[in-house]
């Protein structure tokens, strides 16, 4: 199959070597691979550089959604169940489980990890945010699966930020049905596969350097002083203004949607989410504004 997976040049020199891909071939990166895996706007892109930070990690950040326009076209968020659809995904995610760093510098964050020397005592790890393909990656590539979650309205509101929705309670209560929708589906693709965990951002928040040091024991990834510091910089600071930045004070993170979104919104939405039954958010406190 024959598509273009990024506009940018690649950051890793050695895919455009035909001497040394022949040699990556036979260097495979440590097995299984670890997902962090959420709906867009939940905080993946914060967890994932923090995993993918670790000196024995090979990160990418969205390999397979931002290396195609058309799962943006789809929303992001949507089954695999066109027949044309799932081979472009299967194509890319193929290429990133295998620890091919065939893409764009905005998916290689770190490219210094890329060294084939170091190739054989790396683990890939992959942010993805699609919770109705949870299934479908675990039947195809087994991985340590990071699930996490987050308050429907923050997701919601940053949405919205973003323009990917409107400002009106009709669009937040179809959003709480697509959102409800979706964890529901990640959650039973979970319930009878053992190596995931699922991590409630706000709690990651409260205290990220205990959980990361958990979430990096479960990855099988080394915490050290350099990932202890990595993440301890990025849990102090905030830039206002900059949605796409993955350095945030974590404390202020937790309730900040509550100072902007519309209380009448948050009701639609909250109507709509709790029709699936999920296990989180469910006390009406959860949802004051």
């Amino acid at each position: 199959m024959e598509f273009s997976v990024n506009d940018t040049v690649m950051p890793v020199l050695w895919v455009n070597d035909g001497r040394r891909r022949w040699l990556a071939r036979w260097l495979k990166p440590r097995r299984p691979a670890v997902l962090v895996l959420s709906l867009p706007r939940s905080g993946s892109s914060w967890a994932g550089e923090a995993l993918g930070c670790a000196i024995d990690a090979l990160y990418l950040r969205e390999p397979v959604t931002q290396s195609d326009h058309t799962f943006y076209n789809l929303g992001t968020v949507f089954p695999l169940d066109q027949p044309a659809v799932a081979a472009r995904y299967r194509a890319l995610a193929d290429r990133a489980f295998a620890g091919w760093p065939e893409f764009g510098a905005n998916i290689v964050r770190f490219p210094d990890q890329w060294a084939l020397k170091d190739r054989r005592s790396r683990r890939v790890v992959i942010k993805e945010v699609n919770p109705l393909a949870c299934g479908w990656y675990i039947q195809q590539y087994q991985p340590r699966l990071v699930f996490l979650i987050r308050h429907p309205a923050a997701v919601a509101l940053s949405w919205q930020q973003n323009g990917w929705l409107g400002g009106d309670a009709t669009s937040w209560a179809a959003n709480g049905e697509l959102q409800g929708r979706a964890l529901q589906a990640a959650r039973a693709a979970l319930a009878n596969y053992a190596a995931h965990r699922i991590v409630v951002y706000e709690e990651l928040c409260v205290e990220p350097l205990e959980q990361f040091r958990a979430l990096f024991q479960f990855a099988g990834m080394t915490w050290d002083t350099q990932a202890e510091r990595f993440i301890a910089e990025r849990v102090r600071q905030d830039e206002p203004g900059n949605t796409w930045n993955t350095s945030r004070n974590s404390w202020n993170m937790i309730h900040k949607w509550r100072k902007s979104a519309v209380r009448v919104n948050v009701v639609a939405l909250r109507e709509t989410y709790r029709r699936f039954d999920l296990p989180w958010y469910r006390e009406d406190d959860d949802w004051v504004v």
